[in-house]
């Protein structure tokens, strides 16, 4: 777990807690622990991001044992848009990530690097969508 100061473009905006960030293995298991970790803290958090949507699911489990209601007292998002989100309760709010594009990069760039080993791969940013469904809410109707 590392816990860090909020960059200073958050304090701008009025997000001055601290930020958490939890290692996890991208399964529902470790959002699970994560979230069981977040929860139990002295201050808990408002809002959980998730690496991905199966953690997210790990998240939703923990806050339905703890007594939990997302999104009255916990905002959860997760990120893949995986077909299970909307069918989540509440629907999961989460970022689609172009899974065709990222495919076909990949398999250019490995058809680069099998012509000429000595090519660099330069990074990539691909278009994404945020999805927004019923699992956020803002911080001040809360507790």
């Amino acid at each position: 777990m590392t816990v860090s100061k909020a960059p200073p473009q958050a304090k701008k905006q009025g997000a001055e807690r601290d930020f958490v960030v939890m290692n996890g293995d991208f399964s529902i298991e470790s959002g699970a622990v994560a979230a069981s970790r977040l929860l139990a803290r002295r201050e808990p958090p408002t809002a959980i991001f998730c690496f991905n949507d199966e953690m997210a699911m790990g998240v939703y489990m923990t806050a339905h044992r703890e007594n939990v209601r997302i999104p009255a007292d916990l905002s959860v998002v997760g990120f893949d848009d995986i077909r299970y989100a909307a069918c989540m309760e509440p629907p999961l709010t989460t970022i689609a990530q172009p899974m065709r594009e990222i495919g076909e990069g990949t398999v250019r760039l490995l058809m680069q690097i099998l012509k000429d080993p000595s090519v660099a791969p330069e990074p990539v940013t691909l278009p994404h969508i945020l999805t927004i469904r019923s699992s956020t809410a803002p911080a001040s109707t809360r507790r």
